[in-house]
């Protein structure tokens, strides 16, 4: 990189201190035109933030991270100013006529990227912590830009290019006799490659999940209390209640922090299978499509009423609604629950069964993608299809083929070989000043 780029890094608005951010090969010239001669690197100094002309802007802190022991490889100069915007601004400014250019989103992590200081993934991590809404969001970020995620796909990819060399160095060599016990190792290798990449598909689906959050739709026919429900587990009222049947003619939802992660909730149109009108069908159908796109949901029943259970493709809980009614409560299963939402009984065993369903609270996963689903779905086929031509009579060529294949699919993680699209689009969602 040529240019040296400024912004502050600090989030905008009013605060006790801002930090304004210098990486560049000029960031030295810059910093010390600012804040005067800078101590050695690591080192605080007070300084005062002047304008070329003398004038003070602020007084504050700068310190210089020098090149390459900085976050993005370069040379840099972070300095610590009240936290006023104006003033933040006037820095800037400043700076700019000095010679610094204003940062684009995310062209501090980008340069860390292109510096080989932290890899696509890790980058990545780096908006996701940012901008991670619970607690398991937030761990789930930080260890994929701890480097766990990467190591464990760049140890992937280390042994798919040795099982690739020794299937390439067969084919080139076809005189040489393939002794069966090291082609039986072979496909020993790409199987545990596999069984490794199937086990961590399925953690960055659920990562995916983490960052994005659940979806958890509440259905059943109509005056089921699916509205009580739902303002109940959000302890506010947000959808209108009545006794009389087909109050909800659209969905509502909420997003709640359940458990460390983010549930949404959808109440939905009751559903009967005769509607009255062209409103109440309409609602049943956005009803059914919120079903489809769900992670889990909930069918609502009064309990003190028979009616026949709808059976959908999804993860059901069977909600049995107005338990108040009743001499005593029922006992719950991993199916089904038993609630009063009008009296809030019950609900902290329906939570609980949520989560249990969602699978919330098993092992920390790491923060995902869905382009990084993707690629390791890809690799999956491509390894798949490695061991059906190594079982079959398909030829190495093929089997060396799909392994470079599934290679390929897992650098798409970590550092694309072609990435300026792909590079464009994820740093556009960074922050400016990270």
């Amino acid at each position: 990189m040529t240019s040296t780029i400024i912004a502050p890094a600090s989030a905008p608005g009013r605060g006790g201190i801002s930090v304004i951010r210098l990486s560049g090969p000029l960031a030295v010239k810059v910093g010390e035109a600012l804040c005067g001669r800078l101590e050695k690197p690591w080192k605080l100094k007070h300084c005062k933030i002047k304008r070329k002309d003398g004038n003070v802007i602020d007084t504050g802190l700068v310190v210089f991270f020098k090149s390459p022991n900085s976050y993005t490889g370069e040379d840099v100069v972070e300095i610590h100013s009240h936290g006023n915007p104006r003033i933040v601004d006037l820095i800037v400014e400043e700076g700019v006529t000095c010679g610094a250019e204003i940062a684009g989103p995310g062209e501090f992590t980008k340069r860390a990227y292109l510096n080989n200081k932290i890899d696509l993934a890790q980058a990545e991590s780096v908006a996701d912590l940012i901008s991670a809404q619970t607690e398991e969001a937030a761990l789930a970020a930080h260890n994929s830009l701890s480097g766990q995620f990467s190591s464990d796909i760049n140890s992937c990819i280390d042994s798919l290019v040795k099982s690739r060399v020794y299937v390439e160095a067969s084919i080139d060599f076809p005189d040489e006799e393939v002794e069966l016990a090291e082609l039986a190792q072979t496909r020993s290798e790409i199987k545990k490659q596999l069984d490794f990449i199937e086990e961590t598909l399925a953690s960055a689906k659920r990562g995916v999940l983490v960052r994005e959050g659940f979806s958890v739709v509440i259905v059943g026919p109509p005056n089921a209390g699916k509205s009580t429900l739902l303002n109940a587990l959000a302890k506010k009222d947000l959808a209108i209640t009545s006794d009389e049947a087909g109050t909800t003619r659209d969905s509502i939802s909420v997003n709640l922090n359940l458990g460390g992660v983010v549930v949404e909730f959808v109440d939905t149109a009751g559903l009967r299978k005769k509607p009255d009108n062209e409103i109440e069908k309409e609602g049943i159908k956005r009803a059914l499509d919120a079903v489809q796109g769900s992670n889990l949901v909930l069918q609502v029943f009064d309990v003190t009423k028979k009616e026949k259970l709808d059976v959908f493709e999804k993860e059901t809980v069977t909600v049995f609604n107005k338990c108040d009614l009743l001499d005593c409560f029922p006992e719950d299963s991993l199916s089904k629950v038993f609630v009063s939402s009008e009296k809030g009984l019950g609900l902290d065993r329906l939570v609980d069964l949520v989560l249990f369903k969602l699978g919330v609270g098993e092992e920390t996963v790491l923060l995902s993608r869905r382009r990084h689903v993707t690629c390791l779905q890809d690799c999956v086929d491509c390894l798949s299809s490695s061991l059906s031509a190594l079982d079959g009579e398909e030829g190495l060529e093929l089997v060396a083929e799909n392994l470079l294949a599934a290679q390929k699919c897992l650098g798409k993680i970590t550092r694309p070989v072609s990435s300026d699209d792909l590079l464009g689009e994820i740093f556009s969602e960074f922050c400016i000043g990270k």
